[in-house]
């Protein structure tokens, strides 16, 4: 009996995207990487286990704040990774070749700017998300003490992986805009740290501004709340404040996807989306236009 022929879709991976997945995945960095990672993460996650269990009495109450602490610690972990690890990823990725004269050798092959340019973003977030992903057992420890939700998980996953797509884009496009690794490192590190510290800095310094100089009643509290919905969107930008934010708003009102504002004291309110969807969901555009604009830039390179 003849087999039935199905015609299912095959996808071709380009030999640059199989050279950097290989390079990135088995390089004995990446298992360094990682093995350290984990340690320092899994290692200190139970240490704050034991000292918490050993400085109260065990109850329901302790037990889920010691889950709470763990929980935080552990998103605290997966920020600082993607703001320190996933930028040195990608931002010599093309610099790096233009530096070893190697570029003008892989361009003058027949793969595209798109082909160059997505093989190596890819590689970067890759590994990225496998860190993150290997975390996530690590977030079983929590949810057995109590005092999380899933939910939360949700927020801080959205946050994270948001931003792992941010800063390896952002890395990318500053590595194919520079002529050296050193100044891409430098440039991506400084744009990074404005955003995760810079942002919701001054949007709380401003705020607390503007709410004394514009205390009183009337018009004067009507911008007062209105500079307080903008702090918030400012704050949303940066994924400590987006998931800081997003917490508080579950944990007091129990709604994960809206957030209300009150404008004029009360007299109405304004349905935001929650934090954590407003930093994923501009994240993600500004992910998708650096990677357009890496891919422009490297073909103009290629025909200069």
């Amino acid at each position: 009996m003849r087999a039935p022929n199905l015609n299912l879709p095959t996808f071709e991976l380009s030999p640059i995207f199989v050279k950097e997945m290989a390079g990135r995945m088995r390089s004995a960095r990446a298992y360094t990487i990682l093995t350290v990672y984990l340690g320092i993460a899994g290692g200190l996650s139970v240490l704050l286990y034991m000292v918490s269990l050993w400085g109260s009495t065990r109850t329901v109450v302790t037990s889920g704040a010691v889950g709470s602490v763990i929980f935080y610690f552990l998103v605290g972990m997966q920020v600082l990774l993607v703001g320190f690890v996933a930028p040195s990823l990608t931002a010599g990725a093309i610099s790096v070749e233009r530096e070893n004269k190697t570029f003008d050798a892989l361009r003058a092959t027949p793969l595209t700017a798109a082909q160059i340019v997505r093989a190596k973003l890819i590689s970067g977030l890759g590994f990225t998300l496998l860190l993150l992903f290997a975390t996530l057992p690590l977030f079983s420890l929590a949810f057995l003490l109590g005092g999380v939700e899933p939910r939360e998980l949700i927020i801080a996953l959205c946050a994270v992986f948001a931003s792992a797509c941010l800063y390896t884009s952002l890395g990318l496009y500053i590595s194919a805009r520079s002529k050296t690794t050193l100044g891409a490192t430098l440039g991506t590190y400084a744009l990074v740290t404005g955003i995760v510290i810079g942002i919701p800095l001054a949007a709380l310094v401003g705020a607390s501004t503007v709410r004394l100089t514009l205390s009183g009643s009337g018009p004067a509290t009507l911008l007062a709340d209105l500079f307080d919905v903008a702090s918030t969107l400012a704050i949303s930008l940066s994924p400590v404040g987006a998931i800081v934010a997003s917490q508080n708003v579950f944990n007091t009102t129990g709604e994960l996807w809206t957030i209300t504002a009150k404008l004029a004291g009360g007299g109405f309110a304004l349905t935001l989306p929650a934090p954590f969807l407003i930093l994923t969901g501009v994240y993600l555009l500004a992910s998708a236009a650096l990677y357009r604009l890496t891919v422009r830039h490297v073909a103009r390179i290629a025909q200069e």
